[in-house]
C-alpha cells in the first residue's frame, strides 16, 4: 500500500501568475512583450513538468529573463505541448507568464495593461494561486529549472 507524504513540498508562490490568451506565434508574442513592455525574454531549455497520468515529462517552451532593476525573474511558459497542457483547468490560455520577486503590484498591472495593447492578445489576465494542488508541481519544476539556468 503507497503511503502519502506528510511533508509539505517547498516552493515559493509566484508573485504574479497571468495567463495570455494569444493568436500570436510565440515568437510574435516574444517580440511584442520585450517591446512594449522593455523587458528581454530569451529562449531557453525548454521547461519539463512530471505529468502524473502519462508518468512522463512534458517539455514545455520557456522564455526568460531577469530584471535586476526589480530583483525579479520573468518567464514565459507555453500552455501546450504534445504531452497536453501544463494547466488543463486554463486551456483557454496558450502562454503564463510567471513573475517572481520584489516587482510591486503596480508594475504588474502596468504590464497587464501594455500585454493587453498588443494586437492580436485577446486576454491577459491574473490567475488566482490558490488552491495550490495544480499549480504546485509547475512552481516546483519551474524553481528547479530556474537553478539550472541560473548555475550556468
Amino acid at each position: 500500500m503507497a503511503r502519502k507524504s506528510r511533508l509539505d513540498p517547498a516552493y515559493e508562490q509566484a508573485d504574479a501568475f497571468i495567463g495570455i490568451a494569444t493568436n500570436l506565434t510565440v515568437t510574435q508574442l516574444v517580440h511584442f512583450i520585450n517591446r512594449n513592455t522593455l523587458l528581454n525574454l530569451v529562449r531557453e531549455e525548454d521547461l519539463p513538468v512530471y505529468n502524473e497520468k502519462t508518468d512522463k515529462l512534458n517539455y514545455y517552451r520557456f522564455y526568460y529573463c531577469e530584471d535586476i532593476d526589480f530583483r525579479s525573474d520573468f518567464c514565459l511558459l507555453a500552455n501546450q505541448c504534445d504531452g497536453g497542457f501544463v494547466l488543463p483547468a486554463h486551456k483557454q490560455f496558450g502562454y503564463f507568464l510567471v513573475i517572481h520577486g520584489a516587482i510591486p503590484a503596480e508594475k504588474v498591472k502596468h504590464m497587464m495593461v501594455k500585454i493587453k495593447s498588443i494586437a492580436g492578445v485577446q486576454l491577459a489576465a491574473l490567475i488566482k494561486q490558490e488552491p495550490l494542488q495544480a499549480l504546485s508541481p509547475i512552481l516546483q519544476d519551474l524553481e528547479l529549472h530556474l537553478t539550472e539556468i541560473k548555475k550556468e
